[in-house]
């Protein structure tokens, strides 16, 4: 089941967050409302909590700018679709069997160390 918060209750689950910012966030596209026509007004998922986090605490720490802010928070994402690629190739690899895999191990070493 996915939590979903409202305006007030993320605001509440978020430290230094507060309305002005989270509508600054919500205009930088920082975080993106979910639709929930069961809900009025803007309500936002549990990743959100995570991203308003960490947009938070990139703010108090650099005094980022929402265009560096939103540039940042792209690259945490790519980075984190690249790691869940990772991932997926990690088991692929390990669905082989030993004497397929060998191969590709060694291949890899090789091509990591240089």
């Amino acid at each position: 089941m996915t939590t979903i918060y409202t305006e007030e209750q993320i605001i509440a689950e978020v430290p230094g967050l507060d309305r002005a910012l989270l509508m600054r966030f919500v205009e930088a596209r920082i975080v993106v409302p979910l639709e929930a026509p069961a809900r009025p007004g803007p309500v936002f998922g549990q990743i959100d909590v995570a991203r308003l986090q960490l947009a938070c605490d990139l703010c108090e720490s650099f005094d980022l700018e929402d265009d560096a802010l939103e540039l940042l928070l792209r690259l945490v994402d790519q980075l984190h679709g690249v790691r869940a690629e990772l991932h997926a190739l990690v088991d692929a690899l390990e669905a082989l069997p030993v004497e397929h895999r060998r191969p590709i191990e060694e291949r890899m070493r090789r091509t990591l160390s240089g």
